[in-house]
């Protein structure tokens, strides 16, 4: 036997009309309920008699005291409001109805005819809801979400801020960590998947090679061992990439920076120069790709180019393919044209390698080109089309990771979840302007979605939203001094 509502009687007769006339009209296309309970051949004699509520950050709480009879039915009404019709009266004492006093849920309406009754709560952005049983004694509970946004601030250690981040904005969820570093008190350390090897880990692993108080995913990197973008580490070339893009760094004097890098090569030799193509990377059919100790234990290469190993400017080795790579030691591997231009270079003889970048990276430390630009000088500014950043990064809501400059000098760590039911991810410039308010000055994206991981302490403080920490190819480190 199906609950007959209050709500049915109002379709039915005019003179019901008088105990929920605002809802009349709106039953007619009720949706779906979210939650029903029947009990066949019931007879109760009882009432509603205590309705109560509670209010925090992220929803309000309406709880009916039922009776071991009492049937119900949830459900949401056009306006976004939420009717609760019952099979009894609910007690005088709400006739005139209930005071929540929240901006987004104001009221609870109470209609009754002395046999059955509805509550209709009032809803003022149409958030979503759930409702359920809770026993001993039985009640009835409905939770309204509702918007919210605040941050939890905790002083870590002197120079070292967390600051935990949540938000519900139009029905979507938002949570991410973020951590303040002050430069006088820490380095910031690019670290790679193998420590001293390109490789791939995870980001806590990275963070336990050098024992940091932070640290993040930073670099793209492809299927093998490649780094997308250039790489510079206590001074040591590692990577380059064949455009400009965005990078986070520390300078000559020690200062953190953020901007546009751009990387040049050229092998000089006394049968002309060449371009470089790349370094630590993987050589194509017609490239001058460089290699040194870092990329692994030898280049991996096949027998079909020539590979001059140079040190000090002389040429001490030459080999077809996959040369062993050594410390203080290079390796000018090249096929097509390249090849043939060096051809008859014999040990011994001078090949000079340059690499420069722009200013002022030529003199930085360290470097992790990754991009696009998110911020600069405090306002949004993307550069995702110069930089060539693809649809995979900019096509849609997404976890996030990025690093900013603030106006006092110190540095943001931010890792933003999403894909999950507790943070959905922003677009690039929703992601710009969360880090604006955050009183980022400037910002360089970095690696984003299951490849995004915060640790702090040694302890993943986010969420990744693979399930678990995906292997990547480097991490951005906040190291003590």
């Amino acid at each position: 036997m199906k609950l007959k509502t209050l709500t049915s009687v109002l379709l039915i007769t005019l003179a019901a009309a008088q105990f929920c006339p605002a809802q009349t009209q709106a039953a007619v296309s009720l949706a779906k309920p979210v939650k029903q309970t029947e009990t066949v051949n019931a007879v109760s004699n009882g009432e509603i008699s205590a309705i109560r509520y509670s209010k925090a950050a992220d929803k309000v709480r309406v709880v009916f005291d039922l009776n071991d009879t009492t049937q119900y039915e949830v459900k949401p009404l056009d306006n976004g409001y939420i009717m609760v019709d019952f099979s009894e009266p609910i007690s005088k004492n709400y006739a005139g109805g209930i005071n929540i006093g929240d901006s987004s849920v104001p009221f609870v309406e109470i209609y009754s005819d002395g046999k059955m009754s509805c509550a209709v709560i009032q809803v003022t952005d149409g958030s979503a809801y759930e409702s359920g049983e809770l026993k001993g004694p039985r009640r009835l509970y409905v939770d309204i979400s509702k918007d919210y946004e605040y941050s939890i601030t905790k002083n870590l250690e002197p120079g070292l801020t967390q600051i935990s981040y949540y938000s519900r904005k139009n029905g979507e969820r938002q949570t991410a960590q973020l951590v303040e570093v002050d430069p006088k008190y820490f380095k910031f350390v690019p670290v790679l998947g193998g420590g001293d090897k390109m490789a791939k880990n995870t980001v806590k692993a990275m963070s336990d090679y050098v024992d940091a108080a932070v640290a993040e995913n930073a670099s793209y990197f492809g299927d093998g061992k490649e780094l997308y973008g250039v790489t510079k580490i206590a001074g040591d070339m590692i990577s380059s990439m064949y455009l400009t893009r965005t990078a986070f760094g520390v300078l000559a004097d020690g200062s953190p920076y953020i901007g546009p890098v751009s990387y040049h090569g050229v092998v000089h030799s006394d049968r002309g120069d060449l371009f470089v193509s790349g370094l630590n990377g993987t050589r194509g059919a017609d490239s001058v790709m460089l290699y040194n100790h870092y990329y692994g234990a030898s280049t991996g290469t096949n027998n079909s180019g020539t590979e001059y190993v140079v040190k000090d400017d002389k040429i001490i080795a030459i080999n077809k393919g996959n040369s062993p790579l050594r410390k203080d030691e290079t390796v000018v591997s090249v096929t097509g044209e390249g090849q043939r231009i060096l051809n008859g270079l014999k040990v011994g003889d001078t090949l000079q390698i340059e690499q420069s970048l722009n200013e002022p990276w030529n003199s930085a430390t360290d470097i992790l080109g990754v991009g696009p630009l998110l911020v600069k000088d405090g306002q949004v500014d993307i550069t995702s089309a110069q930089e060539q950043i693809g649809v995979d990064v900019t096509g849609a809501k997404a976890p996030r990771t990025a690093v900013g400059i603030l106006k006092n000098g110190n540095v943001m760590f931010a890792v933003l979840d999403g894909r999950q039911s507790h943070s959905k991810g922003m677009m690039l410039d929703e992601f710009a302007r969360f880090l604006i308010g955050m009183e980022v000055v400037d910002a360089v994206n970095f690696d984003g979605g299951g490849s995004s991981e915060l640790v702090i302490g040694g302890k993943i403080v986010n969420s990744p939203s693979d399930g678990r920490q995906r292997p990547v190819a480097t991490a951005l480190t906040a190291v003590r001094r």
